[in-house]
């Protein structure tokens, strides 16, 4: 066991294989504990702190300073606990081992590999659970805590092979949070967050303030705040609930159609506009004027999208369904016979109250409602072509059922045309 102090100079102290003391004050110095439990101070000035082996503290102090826990489970503290503002922008990597990780003014801070706590301070951090965002192959469980300020917080590599279950909280500030692979929970706070799950099962709650909530591929539970979000669930089978504001969300936005999940989307509280994207979605509005779409599904798809209103006026817009065409036997050449679509489920229109949008028609008498007495009517679309001959097609648009089981009465005012 060794204590050792440098001087006003720049110094380079090296400790023992023992638990090690070592103390930079002044000067630009260079601390190596070597194995061993070891205490390293790096005092005034930019000073470099190697940990070694142990389960070592690394203290930066004042200055721009760089700190390596190296191997074993370390705590590395990038401020002086005095005055943060004059610390100055510290470098901290945990390296391997379960390490605890606390920044300071503006500080850069890696987990490294393990199960790590990484945790910024009141000033713009930039925090990361394994290495730097391109480099990590196999990610540890993180947990990543920004506090105040515009942080930036990465659970995992851009490269990460294996990813950590990782939990990242923004704090206040806008703070920008990247869940990457493994089944990841990201709460943004306070401040315009943008969170991004990336790969796994994620849970991402925005918090106050206006964010951008990104759920990428896996199973996704996605809650916007009280404020008017943009949200994605991505590709996947995913949860998406927008909260009190005027929220924008979509189920598979730009997702590939056989990457598309069965989507659940719940506006809730605000004017929302909400589409499911490919895949048999459920779409529900929630209190206030919404625009809902079950989004355009493929030509192959066997269920519906189920489009629920709720309280005050809502707009439904209907995309094109596709259709299949298969032969009628035993003319030659085979008859093209269109088969009807499934369309979509409308829950609960209210008549002079709700709309219907269908994007190709620009006249109501393109229109065919009919009704069974009950309390549904089914629309379609129906190109006669010659008389005689079999129709181009015939494209079911949307089964409504009234709202409290009441019957529909369907006329041209019910149209946004």
């Amino acid at each position: 066991m060794a204590i050792r102090n440098g001087t006003a100079l720049p110094d380079t102290l090296t400790g023992t294989t023992s638990a090690d003391t070592l103390r930079g004050f002044a000067g630009d110095d260079i601390l190596n504990g070597l194995a061993g439990n070891d205490l390293l101070q790096g005092g005034l000035d930019k000073d470099t702190l190697l940990g070694g082996g142990g389960a070592d503290r690394l203290f930066g102090d004042a200055g721009e300073d760089s700190l390596y826990g190296e191997a074993g489970n370390d705590s590395l503290y990038g401020g002086s606990n005095i005055n943060d503002v004059l610390d100055g922008k510290d470098l901290l990597d945990g390296g391997a081992g379960n390490d605890w990780v606390f920044g300071g003014f503006e500080d850069t801070a890696l987990g490294g590999a393990g199960n790590d706590t990484v945790v910024g301070s009141a000033y713009d951090d930039a925090l990361y659970g394994d290495g730097t965002k391109d480099d990590s192959l196999a990610g540890g469980a993180d947990s990543l805590s920004g506090g105040d300020g515009n942080d930036s917080l990465y659970g995992e590599g851009d490269d990460t092979v294996l990813g950590g279950n990782d939990t990242i909280l923004g704090g206040a500030g806008d703070d920008q949070l990247y869940g990457y692979g493994g089944n990841d929970s990201l709460l943004g706070g306070d401040g315009v967050d943008t969170l991004d799950g990336g790969d796994g099962n994620d849970i991402l709650n925005g918090g106050a303030g206006s964010s951008v909530l990104l759920g990428g591929a896996g199973l996704e539970t996605i809650t916007g705040g009280v404020d008017a979000d943009f949200i994605d669930g991505g590709e996947g089978v995913d949860s998406l609930l927008g909260g009190g504001g005027d929220d924008t969300m979509y189920g598979d936005f730009g997702a590939a159609d056989s990457l598309s999940g069965n989507d659940i989307l719940n506006g809730q509280g605000g004017n929302d506009v909400l589409n499911g994207g490919f895949g048999a979605d459920r779409v529900i509005g929630g209190a206030g004027f919404d625009i809902l779409s079950g989004g355009e599904d493929s030509e192959t798809q066997s269920l519906r999208d189920t489009l629920t209103g709720g309280a005050d006026a809502d707009l439904f817009q209907l995309s094109s369904t596709g259709f299949l065409l298969e032969p009628v036997e035993p003319s030659f050449p085979p008859e093209p016979v269109p088969q009807q679509p499934v369309g979509d489920l409308i829950t609960d229109f209210q008549d002079g109250i709700d709309l219907i949008e269908y994007e190709f028609v620009t006249d109501f008498s393109e229109l065919i409602i009919s009704g069974n007495g009950t309390s549904s009517v089914t629309l379609s679309v129906r190109n006669e072509g010659v008389p005689g001959e079999i129709p181009d097609y015939i494209e079911l648009i949307a089964r409504i059922n009234g709202a409290g089981g009441s019957i529909v009465t369907i006329t041209e005012a019910d149209f946004l045309i």
